[in-house]
Parts: structure tokens; C-alpha cells; sequence
């Protein structure tokens, strides 16, 4: 898996994330999340360069979503490739997750265009 993170302004952050999102990569994505989206006000994960994640990559996503709610911010995947999102949509998690395509995020949150 290879993590790319880009400081949109002092308050939101994108994560982009591709490849293969496993149990192996769980460490270096939540370290990343750490060093760069913890504290920020809008964490958006851009995932439509992840071909594949497994029980391990959702855990670590809800994870982080979930410090990212408790400090009253807001966690939102964009860009899913289709692959993971009928992943997601099997497993519900679509219900669970803020899911948005490329032209939501930027409609919804000008700062991410």
C-alpha cells in the first residue's frame, strides 16, 4: 500500500490510499493518520487508488474514523473505487462511512476542490 498526504488548509487534510490495504499495512496507515489527519477538523480519504482491502484495512478505517467523530470532525471516504464500494455495500458499512463521490466532496466541502 502506498499513502499520500496532502495538507488542504490548517483545518483538513486528504489521504490518498492505493494498492492493497491489509492486515500488513494497517501500522503504516494509522501512523500516517496520526503524523498528518489527527487533529484536524476534515480528514478526507481518497480511495479510488485501492484495489483491495481486506477485514483488517475496514477495521483500521473505522478505527480512525472513529477517533476522527470523537473529536468532533469529520471523516469522509470520496472517490471509492467501485470494487470496494460494493464491498462496502455488501457489508453495509456504506451506512456507516460518509461516502461521497469527487464532485460531492467539492460541493459539500469547497476546500477540497
Amino acid at each position: 500500500m502506498e499513502i499520500r498526504s496532502k495538507l488542504i488548509d490548517k483545518e483538513s487534510v486528504v489521504l490518498h490510499v492505493f494498492g492493497r490495504f491489509t492486515l500488513e499495512d494497517v501500522r503504516d496507515y494509522e501512523g500516517e493518520f496520526e503524523q498528518t489527519a489527527r487533529g484536524a477538523r476534515y480528514v478526507a480519504l481518497n480511495l479510488s487508488g485501492l484495489d483491495y482491502i481486506d477485514s483488517s484495512g475496514i477495521g483500521s478505517l473505522i478505527k480512525t474514523m472513529n477517533i476522527t467523530k470523537n473529536a468532533n470532525a469529520e471523516f469522509i471516504l470520496y472517490d471509492v473505487n467501485p470494487t470496494i464500494l460494493h464491498i462496502f455495500k455488501i457489508a453495509y458499512l456504506d451506512k456507516f462511512f460518509i461516502i461521497l463521490s469527487k464532485q460531492e466532496l467539492a460541493a459539500r466541502y469547497p476546500q477540497f476542490k
